[in-house]
């Protein structure tokens, strides 16, 4: 990941960034490793440093549903974000991970939306390809902004440099 976007953070922002890019990508490629697939979820930082897990059920599941079953992942992300956004004052910092298509690639890939209270939003996109040996990679990822959900009106940290690069 690009060094320039953290130009000026405080520390302790950059520790709870640092710390659920590299959990939420340790969990996603865990659950492709285990699975094949993922659905959404959220870790977050607490006030107190501590690391929570946030899910959401699909409601478009029922006890009849299959493994191949269609499965509405924006309804589960804007469920997420509601969620977080309700809660928000018991967190200093939130990530959610989710599963994309990059069709400029042609690949799938994880992204970790990372908001932190004090103003500052970015996105690690990792790409991933699993051969037909069964064995998954994992590029390394890229860092784009991303727009604050969580903490919409939260001014941002004096940042320098620019995500790319």
């Amino acid at each position: 990941m690009s060094a320039s976007w953290r130009d000026g953070l405080p520390s302790e922002v950059l520790t709870d960034i640092d710390t659920l890019f590299g959990t939420g990508l340790g969990v996603a490629q865990e659950q492709l490793a285990d699975h094949g697939a993922f659905l959404p979820a959220a870790l977050v930082t607490t006030r107190d440093g501590g690391l929570r897990l946030v899910v959401v059920s699909p409601d478009d599941l029922d006890a009849q549903a299959t493994e191949a079953a269609e499965v509405n992942v924006d309804g589960m992300i804007e469920d997420l974000y509601a969620t977080l956004r309700q809660e928000r004052g018991d967190f200093r910092a939130v990530a959610v991970i989710s599963d994309i298509f990059l069709p400029e690639e042609d690949a799938d890939a994880i992204q970790i939306a990372v908001e932190h209270s004090a103003g500052v939003a970015v996105s690690a996109i990792q790409p991933y390809h699993h051969d037909d040996d069964g064995k998954w990679s994992y590029p390394d990822p890229f860092v784009d902004p991303q727009e604050r959900l969580v903490w919409p009106d939260q001014e941002p940290v004096e940042e320098t440099g620019s995500p790319e690069g």
